[in-house]
């Protein structure tokens, strides 16, 4: 190598690990120097499993499995984890991740952003940590731009996870209730943000704990991080729908307004600026539109439509 190429490779070098640690001085969390990270590859890449059996493989993850839900730290499986991970990942679809994608996959299990340029792997690279924080059992989300992505990365990795015995769900919009809840309680689950988002929403709107879609949260990985936690965080996830208000139009209201008598089923105050229903008017609303109790909260709207009205033709109409 020309010694002129070879000092400017040192020199770059050198200037990321000076540039590291300034910015740790500087209290900047980007790391440029991942030599922190080699030790742990090394290990990793001294796993031969190139002539180990598939049986063998699937025993390997089956007990991986069983010392994660007895309480093994996960830091302590990670070296087996992903090498085992990366061995199936070149017998079941014919891609072996790089030592760029080990590292990748680490620093995302620590829980750290990774970036890596568009070709570079992403989707496998998501798939090592993921396979190891799906050993526990809790469940893991792999959150994706859009629903295609979702779709093509659970279809395109399923084989990995379900050879080394762990399930694959993905969600899409326009899923049923049912095909939801078995997606989330899969090992692993594709999803984009916004659906996941909008499915803790609904779970906060149930009464019955069988509703609920969602389980509790354990580990999420987030594809296009960039897009999805600044992007799309501009754009708040608002549900809207029925309040269960009884059907009311606006003339049958004013027809009920009218129809009230003041000193019987309302009073006024001493201007008549303001009316108060009585518990006869209470009960002859009530009683009209078929709802329990006015005072109800689901049904404030129409209390408080039914006293503007009733003011109203009390403006128009003195008694």
């Amino acid at each position: 190598m020309n010694s002129d190429i070879l000092r400017e490779i040192m020199n770059h070098h050198t200037k990321k690990k000076i540039l590291h640690h300034w910015n740790k001085l500087r209290g900047v969390p980007i790391e440029w120097d991942l030599s922190s990270y080699q030790k742990t590859l090394a290990q990793i890449n001294a796993y031969d499993l190139e002539n180990t059996s598939d049986s063998k493989l699937k025993r390997t993850s089956a007990r991986l499995i069983e010392q994660a839900r007895l309480g093994v730290p996960l830091d302590v499986l990670l070296v087996e984890a992903f090498a085992l991970a990366r061995e199936t990942a070149w017998r079941t679809i014919g891609l072996r991740p790089f030592d760029v994608q080990v590292v990748a996959g680490i620093v995302m299990h620590q829980g750290k952003l990774a970036e890596m340029n568009t070709g570079e792997g992403k989707t496998l690279a998501a798939v090592l940590p993921a396979y190891l924080n799906a050993l526990s059992g809790k469940g893991v989300h792999i959150h994706t731009f859009n629903d295609y992505l979702a779709r093509r990365d659970a279809s395109w990795m399923e084989p990995i996870y379900t050879f080394l015995g762990l399930s694959v769900g993905c969600t899409q919009e326009g899923m049923s209730h049912s095909e939801r809840k078995k997606a989330y309680a899969a090992d692993i689950t594709y999803s984009t943000a916004k659906e996941a988002g909008f499915d803790y929403l609904r779970d906060h709107l149930c009464y019955d704990p069988e509703n609920l879609v969602h389980r509790d949260f354990n580990f999420v990985i987030v594809d296009e991080a960039d897009s999805i936690l600044i992007d799309e965080a501009r754009i708040p996830l608002v549900i809207a729908g029925s309040t269960g208000l009884p059907k009311a139009e606006p003339g049958n209201l004013a027809q009920i307004a009218k129809s009230l008598k003041e000193d019987i089923d309302f009073e006024s105050d001493e201007g008549k600026r303001n009316i108060y229903l009585t518990h006869s008017g209470l009960k002859k609303i009530e009683k009209i539109l078929g709802c329990k109790n006015l005072h109800a909260p689901e049904n404030l709207d129409l209390l408080t439509k039914v006293e503007c009205l009733t003011h109203s033709i009390l403006a128009v109409f003195p008694s």
